[in-house]
């Protein structure tokens, strides 16, 4: 029989979750300290309220520890964190609903410009920081499935595998989602469709 090798930090996440499994309360504090602040950021990106942020990470690790016996460990427990926290901000906008609709001249001053560039990941510096801001309220003024798709594939730079991996969604799903979302942007922002060369 031939031995399959298992990365090191696969195995040691299977170990952690494990030992986690059987009520070990310093094992699930050490997943906490290496997971909290990166899960805090991905909610960052869906969230501004410090507590929103907060309530939500702090729901996706009671979500982990109750559900860390079906945990596989088929992935690092990294990318089952990002799925857990993912769904969670889901969660949360679906319960949040609607949202008052600003006008785009609110957002920046030439969203079509920022649209463009957020497209093309050419944002840097401090323009980042801005560009990231003007994401947040461009983003908030969608439904929360296309916010999620485009979260994911433009501020976090996610391939569609990716984020149909973290979603659930069939690839296609996530290809469909993300045209609609991007289409509705156009829309809400004015912005004509590109041309083809």
């Amino acid at each position: 029989m031939i031995a399959v090798r298992v990365p090191l930090d696969l195995e040691s996440d299977r170990l952690l979750a494990a030992a986690i499994a059987s009520g070990d309360g310093e094992a699930f504090s050490r997943l906490v300290d290496i997971h909290f602040a990166r899960l805090s950021r991905t909610a960052g990106r869906f969230f501004r309220r410090s507590e929103t942020i907060e309530d939500v990470v702090q729901e996706a690790l009671v979500k982990a520890y109750l559900g860390i016996k079906g945990y596989r460990g088929e992935m690092p427990l990294q990318a089952w964190l990002s799925k857990i926290v993912v769904n969670a901000c889901y969660d949360e906008l679906r319960r949040r609903k609607a949202r008052p609709e600003r006008a785009a001249s609110e957002l920046s001053d030439d969203p079509a410009a920022f649209l463009e560039r957020a497209g093309a990941h050419e944002t840097r510096g401090a323009e980042e920081k801005e560009a990231s801001l003007t994401a947040e309220r461009i983003l908030a003024l969608l439904k929360p499935e296309e916010r999620v798709v485009l979260t994911l594939t433009i501020l976090e730079g996610l391939s569609i595998e990716e984020v149909a991996a973290i979603t659930g969604w069939s690839k296609v799903n996530v290809k469909v989602r993300a045209f609609r979302a991007r289409a509705r942007l156009r829309k809400l922002l004015d912005v004509p469709p590109k041309e083809k060369p």
